[in-house]
């Protein structure tokens, strides 16, 4: 502890000086006159670290011989920096200069004699003030006079700092407890950077003594380390022993892959691991240069991928694959990717840090499609290899001829299997084609000429379109479609009619000629009626009524239906025309045929039709079924007139059948039996189909 001291009419006094940075110091009584007998002493102390720089702002004391009345002496470093008196112009004045310590400390002493006066005169002095800082010491300068005493502040680097410095080594060298000297600390080092460089301390100066330096790569699993020796290697060795004073081992994964020394590089050493050790042990002498190497890492490789089929296609293709590379496998077109019998819609595999693929590769099996559509009144058949389900395998579909014809959505029969497991024809078209029946193609058509009275018999497949009705009485129906009857809507029971819903009493059968064993047979369900809205009992016009079945027929030669006529076709109805009328009625007087009968009829000329008519309502007065009748533009007649004696009829039980007519090579079905003025007695009127065929068609499309 330094005091400031003062000195009081011979007497001493002092206080504690603080180290503050910077300061003024006055002599007593500043600034008025200072007192006699006085001595005063001032110890200045700023932090370690720093220096002292002191100048006199005002200095005016009694001047004397050599200051030996009154002074002020200034004391630095252990030595006097001076004895300072008297006004600015004298020579013991300090002026301006500035006063430097070299250390931290500094002391004023001020002494006044018995009088404060210049030879009686009475002069009075004030005495001295002086400002007083701290400056930085720069502690790694070198001194002006080095000497072979000195010792520098740091062993190896000094780092000067406002108020004090530190000390710091050179790279593998570590700073002692003194904080000034250093030493090689090589051991426990670690690395892991992606790639760097490696040297023995001091490369490549010669490296020190007593080392025993551990250098540690670590780098992620997946990656092995490769270390290239560069530039000189210089190891202390021995000729006659296998590096008996210095040595540099490296460890790979654990184990030793090498001991080295002297002067022949080991060159490149790859690892083939993720971690390497390099251990440098050296001894008490030497002078050699050390070593240094550079270390870098490559990622692990996996086995080139081999697909398991030719249908397989692997990408990306590159020379080689390594950790974190993945690989995507897709098939051929026409074939599926399966792992484990599992379908999969797509596979990746990556490259892992072992060196393997995470998942074995794919095969490619070909895709296959279910089973063709089967088509209703047809067959498919294989073009390709039989039963074969697979990609591209081919089919073409056939309609059952020659009772059903086909219709396509796009004239082609023909479907593939495709890679999206759907058969599709040549114009990706997915929708298999329709057989329909085929009308107006008896396989046995009928070559003569006979009657219903008195009419022949017809074969099996002469009429296939003849339908024999049971609705509480016998009539006929005309078979059009495979699901829909034409009839006279007189056939029709007036309950139906008015509940088209109700048909449980109506039957339909057809397929033979006879009907005993058609009776045998299941009749055939209906599902509705259709009557013709504007016909009425008793007039006998728009005599016409369509019968839908609940499940369609299947034709063969005994069943097909009849053709109808082209809208607007009026040659059909040409007077001569000859048609043949079919049906399971009367073939004389009260007689019912049980076998299935035609006759060839001609068409009559309309004006004969209107004649006739018109006689027998005069004739037949009593006969009330004439009276409301009419022969309107919806009918024809055909036949004979009763004079001809030829007999040749329609009769009950044949209504609703039909008045077929064989034009360019298939028959139409030109009208329906509708009514009549006597079986036999003269001609028979008929509905003619050719005026309803949008009606008919509007209930067909539906």
């Amino acid at each position: 502890m330094f005091f400031l001291v003062l000195l009081l009419l011979g007497g001493v006094a002092s206080s504690p000086a603080k180290k503050s940075r910077y300061g003024l110091i006055a002599s007593p009584n500043f600034p008025k006159t200072y007192p006699n007998n006085n001595h005063s002493i001032w110890n200045i102390a700023v932090p370690e670290g720093y220096h002292i720089s002191l100048q006199f702002l005002v200095f005016d004391i009694e001047p004397s011989d050599g200051c030996t009345y009154d002074y002020v002496k200034l004391w630095a470093d252990n030595k006097e920096l001076g004895r300072f008196c008297g006004s600015p112009k004298s020579k013991s004045h300090p002026g301006h200069r500035m006063f430097i310590s070299e250390s931290n400390k500094m002391r004023i002493e001020f002494q006044s004699d018995f009088s404060n006066e210049e030879n009686g005169s009475t002069i009075l002095y004030p005495g001295f003030q002086a400002y007083y800082k701290a400056e930085d010491n720069d502690e790694c300068a070198l001194p002006n006079d080095i000497s072979a005493s000195w010792i520098p502040p740091c062993q190896h680097i000094c780092h000067n700092y406002i108020g004090g410095y530190f000390c710091s080594c050179l790279p593998g060298y570590k700073l002692q407890s003194d904080k000034r000297t250093c030493k090689v600390d090589c051991s426990s080092q670690l690395f892991m950077e992606e790639f760097g460089y490696i040297s023995s301390p001091g490369y490549p100066k010669p490296y020190p003594a007593d080392l025993n330096c551990n250098y540690s790569i670590r780098v992620e699993e997946g990656f092995h380390i490769s270390l290239t020796f560069i530039e000189t290697f210089d190891i202390d060795y021995h000729p006659r022993a296998p590096c008996p004073y210095d040595t540099l081992k490296v460890f790979a994964g654990g184990s030793l892959r090498g001991t080295y020394c002297g002067k022949k590089s080991p060159g490149t050493l790859k690892a083939q691991s993720n971690t390497v050790d390099i251990l440098f042990h050296t001894d008490d002498s030497g002078d050699s240069k050390g070593w240094k190497v550079r270390y870098t890492i490559e990622a692990v490789k996996c086995p080139m991928p081999v697909a398991r089929d030719t249908f397989s296609m692997i990408s990306p293709v590159q020379k080689e694959f390594q950790m974190r590379d993945y690989i995507v496998v897709t098939c051929k077109t026409g074939y599926q990717l399966m792992e484990n019998n599992q379908e999969l819609s797509t596979f990746t595999s990556l490259c892992q840090k072992d060196g393997t693929w995470h998942r074995p590769m794919p095969r490619c099996q070909i895709v296959s499609c279910k089973s063709p559509d089967e088509l209703r009144n047809g067959r498919y058949s294989f073009l390709t290899e039989p039963n074969k389900l697979t990609y591209l395998s081919v089919v073409t579909y056939n309609c059952n001829e020659p009772y059903y014809k086909m219709v396509t959505q796009r004239d082609s029969a023909k479907f593939t299997c495709t890679k999206d497991r759907i058969w599709q024809d040549e114009k990706e078209g997915v929708h298999i084609p329709i057989c329909v029946p085929v009308c107006g193609k008896p396989v046995n058509p009928v070559t003569g000429h006979e009657r219903i009275i008195r009419g022949e018999n017809a074969e099996l497949g002469n009429f296939p379109w003849q339908v024999l009705l049971n609705n509480g009485g016998r009539g006929g129906g005309i078979l059009i479609g495979e699901r829909w009857v034409m009839t006279a809507a007189h056939m029709i029971r007036p309950e139906v009619e008015e509940n088209p819903d109700d048909v449980s009493n109506l039957q339909v059968y057809a397929g033979d000629t006879n009907v005993d064993k058609l009776i045998k047979k299941s009749y055939i369900a209906v599902q509705e009626v259709h009557v013709h809205p504007q016909y009425v009992p008793g007039i006998h016009d728009h005599d016409i009524a369509l019968i839908h079945l609940r499940e369609p027929i299947t034709m063969d030669e005994n069943t097909s239906p009849i053709c109808l006529p082209e809208d607007g076709d009026a040659s059909l109805y040409d007077t001569g025309t000859v048609g043949y009328v079919s049906g399971f009625g009367m073939t004389e007087r009260n007689v019912i045929s049980n076998l299935l009968k035609y006759v060839a009829l001609p068409m009559v000329e309309r004006s004969k039709c209107q004649q006739q008519l018109e006689e027998k309502q005069r004739n037949m007065k009593q006969n009330s079924k004439l009276r409301g009748a009419k022969f309107t533009e919806n009918m024809f007649c055909a036949g004979y007139p009763e004079a001809d004696k030829k007999q040749k009829d329609s009769c009950q039980g044949d209504s609703g059948g039909p008045f077929a007519s064989e034009i360019e090579n298939k028959w139409v079905a030109t009208g329906i039996v509708s009514w009549g003025i006597g079986c036999g007695t003269g001609f028979g009127y008929y509905t003619k189909v050719s005026n309803y065929m949008n009606w008919i068609k509007v209930h067909l499309n539906s």
